[in-house]
């Protein structure tokens, strides 16, 4: 695996920030005519070293249900219980780790009742399973959209914020009309309103409308994501801490805002902070602690785990090297226990 060339992390952190901004714009800040831009980007999409998708914002996960589950499994039937996983719905991120789990699943259901119908009518049922461990999400400080490359400068960046402008509320709700819209983004983020149009059975203008209203709610996020080993942080690793209630909130938005988080949450379990970073390599993780504690007097680190594998990152399922290989919808509305919906193939 070769790393990405310069100009490929540029046009990565460009659509990190205005994921469906006109090639035109894209190429200006870039510096490139915008048909060689849009090859480039369609190169990397091809090979699954980048991908950009679309799926409900941390606003939207405030007022679902969203946990993470720890399984335990069989010695030897990890890769089984792995495959029957992966085009469920409902467990957006499957991830093989170290420490007291073997996966890590990353659950998001419409609600409680939901989330036990998928533990108990799905998850208990599968053979090799000996125990599952589900800590909930109470509030949720950074996911993955806000994580960035961090190759433009400041000047290109604050270009692109200002054309990705949205006012972003967070107190609409994503209505039943527009989840065909929601869904179609989640398998591709910038896929043209004349294909969302024909998904929704809706007029191209009315597409534009309704994306533009859930970006403005704030309850649609669309984010560029890449294959890990090409962001020169291949170590990927959860920490489980626990603050003082108190402080909780404020030791949070701090932790949020280092550029190695990918996640920081609040949680409702034995611990109440989990924290998701990407290091450039496993001793990172030891000073990264070194770090926070000195930081943050209060805080206390309980567990830690090292992701082996990501066999599934928000919707995508992965290969061996971490690059997106299919989508899977995360069609959250759909019934735990039921059949899972079509997974959509590239």
């Amino acid at each position: 695996m070769q790393d990405l060339a310069d100009a490929d992390l540029a046009l990565i952190h460009a659509l990190q920030i205005a994921p469906r901004a006109p090639w035109a714009l894209l190429g200006a800040v870039l510096g490139a005519d915008p048909v060689t831009v849009a090859r480039r980007w369609q190169r990397l999409s091809a090979a699954g070293e980048a991908w950009i998708t679309g799926y409900g914002s941390a606003a939207l996960m405030r007022r679902t249900s969203l946990a993470l589950v720890a399984v335990s499994c069989l010695p030897g039937r990890l890769p089984e219980i792995t495959a029957q996983i992966l085009d469920d719905p409902h467990a957006v991120t499957v991830e093989h780790t170290t420490g007291s789990c073997d996966l890590l699943l990353t659950v998001w259901t419409t609600g409680l009742a939901d989330l036990s119908d998928y533990l108990v009518g799905r998850l208990s049922r599968l053979p090799g399973i000996t125990a599952t461990r589900t800590t909930m999400v109470t509030d949720v400080y950074a996911e993955g959209s806000s994580w960035r490359v961090g190759v433009l400068d400041a000047a290109d960046r604050d270009r692109l914020r200002r054309a990705a402008l949205t006012r972003a509320s967070g107190l609409g709700e994503l209505r039943t009309v527009d989840r065909p819209l929601a869904l179609a983004l989640g398998r591709d983020g910038r896929v043209p309103y004349s294909e969302l149009a024909v998904a929704a059975g809706i007029t191209a203008a009315t597409a534009r409308r309704r994306v533009a209203r859930m970006l403005d709610d704030g309850v649609l996020t669309i984010r560029c994501e890449l294959a890990r080993y090409a962001s020169h942080r291949p170590v990927s690793a959860t920490l489980w801490a626990n603050v003082p209630p108190g402080e909780l909130a404020a030791t949070a938005a701090a932790i949020a805002s280092r550029p190695e988080v990918r996640l920081c949450a609040a949680v409702a379990g034995t611990q109440n902070l989990i924290v998701t970073v990407w290091l450039s390599a496993l001793a990172d993780l030891q000073r990264l602690e070194i770090s926070l504690s000195a930081r943050f007097p209060g805080l206390s680190i309980a567990e830690r785990a090292i992701v082996l594998r990501h066999h599934k990152l928000m919707g995508r399922v992965l290969d061996e090297a971490g690059r997106a290989v299919r989508a899977v919808d995360m069609d959250i509305w759909h019934p735990p226990t039921g059949r899972p919906p079509t997974v959509a193939r590239p």
